[in-house]
């Protein structure tokens, strides 16, 4: 069986947040309603990936899940519990002898984690460290997640883990085009993401959403299409003007609410009620599809003590995070 070698390769690769545009990146959403954008960035809680290219057989494991498996060979088929690293790694055509895992972050949080790790596991099988030649490879992880999950899948958040940054998605053709977008440093300053405590599940959340559009539901396409106007804006807001990022968060909110009451949970109820009424709440948006994980909050300019120390004291800790220029790369 194989054994971990004594200087593995340590790999990392960042999660990401989203501002806005999600859902529009399902196709044929984004091509049936044209000019659909999403806007999102590479935060700097980082997934580690550990691999030894030679040794005896295969080696899996994952510290989170309690997992730790070893093959002869590689499987045909996925392993129970990690069938979408076994997934990854079959595609790029080179499995590692050991591969090992390590996710700071919460299942379910909303942050894009199985896509961001999928962008890890491959570009770090490969040897390929982030850039175009790494986004070149998203259209593949995209179709690997719909045969995992058996539902369409949007792909925006493959993007930030192959490049690093704040990013303007527009998907008006068959691959998205980016934009580098850079944040305004007041934005940054009011920033905060916080669990909510509850995980979620963007894959049957976005699937809902999907099937009321393409059966032509009135309420859901124009959900969508505000969403995309919401995105319009957000790409001119984030670098240059925080008031307006915190209202288009708020107006997101909205929306998404509209997609479906489930999408706020009591802790974003609470959370918004207190926030208003001492005075540091600016606006707020689930991360992801929403009805749990993490959300993305602006507090008042010099209101971010108070607002992290509220947070705290309703059970919902902050996260340490920033945005992060980085995509994935090797130590």
């Amino acid at each position: 069986m194989s054994q971990p070698a004594a200087n593995p390769e340590v790999w990392r690769v960042p999660v990401r947040v989203d501002f806005a545009g999600g859902t529009l990146d399902l196709w044929p959403i984004y091509a049936m309603l044209g000019g659909c954008l999403t806007v999102n960035a590479a935060v700097d809680l980082w997934i580690s990936i550990e691999i030894s290219r030679s040794g005896q057989g295969h080696r899996v494991s994952s510290r989170d899940l309690g997992r730790d498996l070893a093959f002869e060979s590689w499987p045909g088929e996925a392993p129970a519990g990690l069938s979408w690293v076994w997934r990854v790694l079959s595609a790029s055509g080179t499995p590692p002898a050991s591969v090992a895992i390590h996710s700071p972050v919460p299942q379910g949080s909303g942050l894009g984690v199985s896509s961001c790790l999928g962008v890890g596991l491959l570009g770090a099988a490969m040897g390929e460290e982030a850039g175009e030649d790494l986004a070149s490879k998203v259209p593949l992880l995209r179709d690997l997640e719909s045969m995992e999950l058996q539902t369409p899948t949007g792909w925006q958040d493959y993007y930030p883990a192959a490049l690093g940054g704040a990013l303007a998605l527009h998907w008006d053709g068959p691959e998205p085009r980016w934009e580098r977008l850079e944040p305004h440093p007041g934005l940054l300053a009011d920033l905060v993401v916080f669990y909510t405590g509850k995980p979620h599940h963007s894959g049957m959340t976005n699937w809902e959403a999907y099937k009321r559009f393409i059966e032509g539901d009135v309420r859901t396409r124009q959900s969508l299409s505000d969403i995309r106007e919401i995105a319009r804006d957000m790409a001119q807001a984030l670098p240059s003007d925080p008031a307006a990022v915190a209202e288009l968060l708020e107006r997101e909110g909205r929306a998404r609410m509209n997609l479906s009451p489930a999408v706020e949970t009591d802790a974003m109820r609470a959370v918004r009620d207190l926030g208003r009424r001492e005075g540091w709440y600016a606006g707020m948006k689930p991360c992801g599809a929403g009805g749990g994980g993490c959300c993305l909050l602006v507090v008042k300019d010099g209101h971010r003590e108070a607002a992290e120390a509220a947070l705290r004291n309703l059970g919902l800790p902050p996260l340490d995070l920033r945005i992060t220029p980085k995509g994935l790369h090797r130590l």
